[in-house]
């Protein structure tokens, strides 16, 4: 397997757990988070990453690499990382100190995957 399918299939299950962990346990992170009137944005939000991480499993699964999809992937990557970090500087939704770090720890993780994937997709163009 190549390095793109590799950050590819990381990046999937990662989304998955993170996207299971939003919608089950969204009752204890709006209390982590300290949102408040907000009962189903992060059911939401953990649904979208559930079917991103599928759409993302799926394609790192197939035997040729679609240059679209893969350039899709990291911009839908990158906007999660630059939303974060608009998120944390700006310190929107009035939320706690352990919710802006768990933010921002969350989007240094998913840049570096984009970074990994950005690497692995040069690679894989080159040869």
């Amino acid at each position: 397997m190549n390095e793109l399918k590799i950050y590819l299939r990381i990046n999937s299950v990662f989304s998955m757990v993170t996207g299971i962990s939003l919608a089950h346990f969204s009752g204890s992170l709006n209390n982590f988070l300290n949102l408040t009137g907000n009962g189903y944005l992060l059911d939401a939000i953990g649904l979208n990453l559930i079917i991103f991480s599928c759409f993302v499993w799926f394609f790192s699964s197939k035997r040729t690499t679609n240059n679209i999809l893969v350039n899709l992937i990291i911009l839908l990557d990158v906007a999660w990382v630059l939303g974060s970090l608009l998120i944390v500087i700006f310190q929107l939704f009035n939320l706690s100190v352990n919710g802006y770090l768990l933010i921002a720890t969350i989007a240094v993780l998913i840049g570096f995957l984009a970074y990994k994937q950005w690497n692995g997709f040069k690679k894989t163009k080159n040869t």
